[in-house]
């Protein structure tokens, strides 16, 4: 595979062989691509038959296009990123549409949190430590635990999720139109597709990153629904063009605004800082990195702070102990991580029960961070960089409270983004490890 700044690096071994053989653009095509399609065909019930037809013949055309015509990869860029579109946004487009005809069907209860929490934000009323049971949130069954779902008296969103709302919120509003808060991830969809053009690597690698994210139900199938996964993602995926273009503090104003939706973006932290490092050594001037911490703090501090100072207690409940266990109503154990094995084999007894899943997190995270940190001081480049993050990002999951879907599906394409991203550089340019890296 070409790339931009071919790189010498370590000799390759045969696992890395091996995963060159399959993560390929025709092979990230033919299996997510082909299980984007099943999806949507199974989905015919929601979307009708002209999404799925159209969406299957684009893409039959497309693989043969990847499989049969060498080269032209800036066209098949194009080709790939016309079909994500169509298949990322028109979906959730065709949900918005739909439904008020329709009504909710295959909508997420926290879309509807959040769209009730953005009209008590406008009328200036608070959103943490508040009751939902009114909303339309509320109409939503839940079986999982006895007592009705927690998330009607507990709302473990960041602000940032609610206030990046209201623009879109307003301007419905003003045109007589009712609001959905799909509005907002297609925005950030569109976001994150523009921040995957950015990548300064080759239109090929490009290719499978657009796939692993646009192309896959993996994120899709979740953003369709209105699960915000896709405001974070779309942000990470910029902080790190960035960070490969060379601009640290954009990288890490990024990278905040990320933390400020998501606390998975946290997990990223210490490897921005670890570029730092790398700019700051090679320099030895501490403003640029001061900036940069800067960048990183200012929008979380910005949207957390006022809501903090309003009500401590209740956003530290709402967005902390609900999540980590610390109340008797908190979210419970759940999913396919190390909490449902707990429950699975009786170690815990109620899901509802509470356990240090902190500690296990953290016994986790500190030898992947070791171990992600000193392989990409060896070797600077963008795949390190993702590797470590979504190793990191796997133990915190993997071993919280609950492991949602959701959580899992964003953790394998992240995964399936470090080939791709290939050996580019995050060194300063003239450092020791930018001569040894360039091409």
């Amino acid at each position: 595979m070409t790339g931009a700044r071919r790189r010498s690096g370590p000799a390759a071994g045969p696992l890395t062989r091996v995963a060159a053989r399959l993560t390929t653009p025709t092979a990230y095509l033919g299996v997510l691509g082909g299980l984007q399609v099943l999806v949507l065909w199974m989905l015919r019930g929601h979307f009708g038959w002209w999404l799925p037809l159209s969406v299957t013949v684009a893409y039959v055309a497309l693989l043969a296009l990847v499989v049969r015509v060498a080269g032209h990869w800036r066209l098949k860029l194009w080709c790939v990123g016309s079909l994500g579109v169509l298949v990322a946004i028109g979906p959730t487009l065709t949900g918005i549409v739909q439904r008020p005809r329709m009504g909710l069907t295959m909508e997420h209860d926290g879309l509807l949190q959040v769209e009730s929490a953005i009209d008590r934000l406008l009328a200036g009323r608070p959103i943490y430590g508040v009751d939902w049971s009114s909303t339309p949130m509320a109409s939503f069954p839940w079986d999982l635990t006895p007592g009705g779902n927690p998330a009607l008296h507990h709302m473990a969103y960041y602000p940032l999720t609610v206030l990046v709302g209201v623009p879109f919120r307003l301007v419905t509003g003003a045109l007589g139109l009712p609001f959905d808060y799909r509005i907002v991830l297609i925005a950030f969809a569109c976001l994150g597709l523009g921040a995957i053009a950015a990548l300064p690597v080759h239109a090929e690698r490009r290719v499978m990153l657009l796939t692993a994210v646009y192309l896959s139900p993996l994120i899709t199938l979740y953003l369709w629904a209105g699960r915000n996964d896709i405001e974070f993602l779309a942000v990470v995926l910029l902080s790190l063009a960035l960070l490969t273009r060379g601009h640290p503090t954009l990288a890490a104003a990024a990278l905040g605004v990320a933390a400020a939706l998501k606390p998975f973006a946290w997990v990223a932290v210490p490897f921005l800082l670890l570029v730092l490092y790398l700019r700051w050594r090679d320099s030895r001037s501490i403003r640029e990195v001061l900036l940069s911490v800067a960048a990183l703090a200012i929008v979380p501090v910005a949207t957390v702070a006022p809501f903090v100072l309003a009500d401590p207690s209740a956003f530290w409940t709402d967005t902390v102990l609900y999540a980590a266990g610390g109340i008797p109503d908190a979210y419970p154990i759940a999913g396919y991580g190390f909490g449902e094995f707990l429950f699975q084999t009786h170690l815990v007894a109620h899901r509802t029960d509470a356990f240090p899943f902190g500690v296990f997190q953290l016994a986790a995270m500190i030898p992947v961070l070791w171990i992600g940190a000193r392989a990409f001081l060896r070797w600077p480049t963008a795949a390190r960089w993702m590797a470590g993050y979504s190793a990191l990002l796997l133990a915190f999951t993997f071993f919280a409270r609950f492991f949602n879907d959701n959580y899992l599906a964003v953790v394998i394409t992240l995964l399936l983004c470090i080939r791709p991203l290939g050996d580019r550089s995050l060194a300063p340019a003239g450092s020791d490890q930018a001569d040894r890296l360039a091409a």
